[in-house]
Order: C-alpha cells, then sequence, then structure tokens
C-alpha cells in the first residue's frame, strides 16, 4: 500500500516530488494503448484462460500463468499464449502507469511452469 501511494504522489502535477517532467512521462505513457496481452495480465487471474485478439488482427488462446513481484517491487505476470503448435511466453509488469512488456531475468524463468 505505501508504494501505491508513494508512485501516485510521484505522479502528481507540479509536486516537488514529480515535477512537470514526470507529469508529462506518465501522461504520455496513458495517452498510448495497451498492448492486448498487457490488457489480459492486467485483468485476468493466476490460471485464468481466455482469446486474445492481437495487434495483428490474429486470435490467440492466452493463459495467465502466475503474478509475482520483482525485485524492483514492480507487480509482474507471465501469459502464456499462441495456438496449440506454437506458443510462447511474455512478462509483463506495472509501472506504476500502465502495464508494459518486461524481459524475463532467467531463460525458461525461475518457477516450474504448469
Amino acid at each position: 500500500m505505501t508504494l501505491s501511494l508513494t508512485g501516485c504522489s510521484y505522479l502528481g502535477v507540479g509536486t516537488a516530488s514529480g515535477g512537470p517532467r514526470a507529469t508529462t512521462e506518465a501522461q504520455a505513457a496513458m495517452a498510448r494503448p495497451m498492448d492486448p496481452l498487457a490488457r489480459f495480465a492486467s485483468e485476468a487471474a493466476p490460471g485464468s484462460s481466455g482469446a486474445v485478439t492481437l495487434a495483428s488482427g490474429q486470435t490467440v488462446s492466452a493463459f495467465l500463468l502466475r503474478s509475482y513481484n520483482a525485485a524492483s517491487g514492480r507487480e509482474c505476470r507471465e501469459v502464456q499464449y499462441g495456438q496449440a503448435s506454437d506458443t510462447r511466453s511474455q512478462v509483463f509488469c506495472n509501472n506504476g502507469v500502465q502495464w508494459v512488456a518486461a524481459r524475463p531475468l532467467l531463460r525458461g524463468g525461475a518457477v516450474a511452469r504448469p
């Protein structure tokens, strides 16, 4: 809860801690549409699945593998997506403004996947 409040005060308009630059960056991030897989990651609970239409127009199956807190303190979620014969996974983390794609630190992940 403290981290959330700190993040909110950081984004305040013209505050000493956030300043105009932080506000401009936050507004720019909010103006960008969220990636469809990132949106799925932000809304789904671990173990949930659903159909996601990618920016390319292709519809894929998506499965939220896990949710965890990164060393940075950000909440991250791993999504597995694709068709039956070709699946991939992507990590998304909440940067305080929206969910964004992030690189996993370890190849294959640190936790056994289902």
